[in-house]
């Protein structure tokens, strides 16, 4: 089973129609799931996503996806990583390093998680993780 890390932008593509690269991650959602890889994803992600959900689809949405998340996780669907003080302490340090990129912090706990997990694939429209020496799907410009 391939573990493939996905990010904020995803989720808000999948879950909002109007969304700009919302068609992008549905066909690659289905792709990806279709050749058995599995998602994990962080609780800063998941927060990050809840917040904007709420804001640009409704409450509705992100309660709806909130329990989306949670039956995911009962069934063994997806991962969800919980930021640890080790793990803070690594972001912190590329956080810090990186000055001369605009990384966020959120971005710095996924690079980290994924280098834990030794995961090379990122399902997102973000270019930091490019950035950061890891692979973007889909293979999109942005």
């Amino acid at each position: 089973m391939r573990k493939i890390f996905i990010d904020t932008g995803c989720w808000i593509a999948l879950n909002n129609i109007r969304d700009k690269y919302h068609k992008h991650a549905v066909f690659e959602n289905k792709k990806l799931l279709s050749e058995g890889c599995f998602y994990v994803t962080s609780d800063y992600v998941l927060n990050e996503t809840y917040t904007l959900l709420r804001y640009d689809v409704g409450h509705k949405r992100a309660i709806e996806f909130g329990h989306e998340i949670k039956t995911l996780k009962e069934r063994n669907k997806i991962f969800v990583v919980h930021i640890t003080d080790d793990l803070l302490k690594k972001a912190w340090d590329i956080f810090e390093k990186y000055s001369d990129k605009d990384f966020s912090f959120t971005d710095c706990t996924s690079f980290t998680i994924m280098n834990d997990m030794k995961i090379k694939k990122a399902f997102c429209f973000d270019k930091h993780f490019e950035q950061y020496g890891f692979i973007k799907l889909p293979f999109i410009k942005n």
